[in-house]
């Protein structure tokens, strides 16, 4: 709670006029509709960041927040949303249920369902639907993994995975099999969502699950880092080149988990240049 307070307070005190004058905010848009069932009106919301026309690109980045699967709030990222706005991406924050309430599947579940809305709808925002990216911190991090990694996530959606690129800032859980295997203390929070079952943690790792795809993987980890965010990463980097995906991996300086998200507080950050060049490419 204590980080997040920093989080926001730094994002309301980092530029806001200037970052104001680029973009404009589309807030608390249903990406579930309120008829279905399992509709939750404060998770299943998403933000929209779309450029002023004179700077957008219509290049489209989907951000999926950190917080162990059973925290955050896309209130406390809106300056990723400023920041890649300003660079003119089209930025999407968005929601989604949290554990305990329900297990992985769901939480990817939502996720994959903010990018089919986003898919259909991001034209009205002036976003291109077929220049689509996920990105991800920590836990969001496997999230974006997963959705891509595994096919059934969008299949339930209805949309075929058309992700051309994934930016996978400092990511938690892309080998969750190994880490819940190992049995470290403190994963008895990481069991409530993925149970006690091995099974489940193989079919919850997108490490185990990637394929030959169409994806473009930008990989970015502290330099001290959690040891097991820094060694997956790296694995899933290796992982990418060997079945024949496109993938670069960057370490950034003595970063630690927290600050690498604060990477992306500013505009002109040149981790942000680096992943707008990226996008842009």
């Amino acid at each position: 709670m204590y980080k997040a307070l920093i989080i926001v307070l730094l994002s309301l005190l980092w530029n806001w006029p200037v970052y104001a004058r680029h973009y404009k905010v589309y807030k608390n848009l249903d990406y579930v509709k309120p008829s279905e069932k399992d509709y939750d009106k404060v998770r299943h919301k998403l933000d929209v960041y779309a450029p002023k026309e004179k700077i957008a690109t219509g290049k489209v980045l989907v951000f999926i927040h950190g917080g162990s699967w059973d925290a955050g709030h896309k209130e406390l990222y809106k300056f990723v949303g400023r920041a890649f706005a300003a660079n003119g991406i089209t930025t999407v924050i968005i929601n989604y249920r949290l554990s305990p309430g329900t297990k992985y599947e769901g939480i990817a579940y939502d996720c994959a369902r903010a990018v089919a809305w986003v898919k259909q709808n991001i034209g009205t925002y002036g976003g291109n639907p077929d220049e689509l990216y996920v990105a991800g911190h920590s836990a969001g991090g496997q999230l974006a993994a997963l959705i891509i990694s595994d096919p059934s996530f969008f299949d339930k959606v209805g949309i075929a995975n058309s992700i051309k690129g994934c930016i996978l800032n400092d990511p938690f859980g892309l080998n969750i099999y190994k880490y819940l295997e190992h049995g470290y203390d403190g994963d008895a929070t990481f069991r409530i969502t993925f149970t006690n079952s091995p099974v489940v943690w193989k079919k919850a790792s997108p490490l185990l699950l990637l394929k030959k795809n169409n994806v473009h993987y930008y990989i970015m980890h502290g330099g001290k880092t959690y040891p097991a965010v820094f060694s997956d990463s790296e694995d899933f980097h290796k992982k990418n080149r060997e079945v024949g995906n496109s993938s670069e991996i960057h370490t950034v300086g003595r970063k630690k988990h927290i600050g690498m998200v604060l990477l992306f507080f500013r505009k002109h950050n040149k981790e942000v240049k680096k992943v707008v060049a990226f996008i842009k490419r």
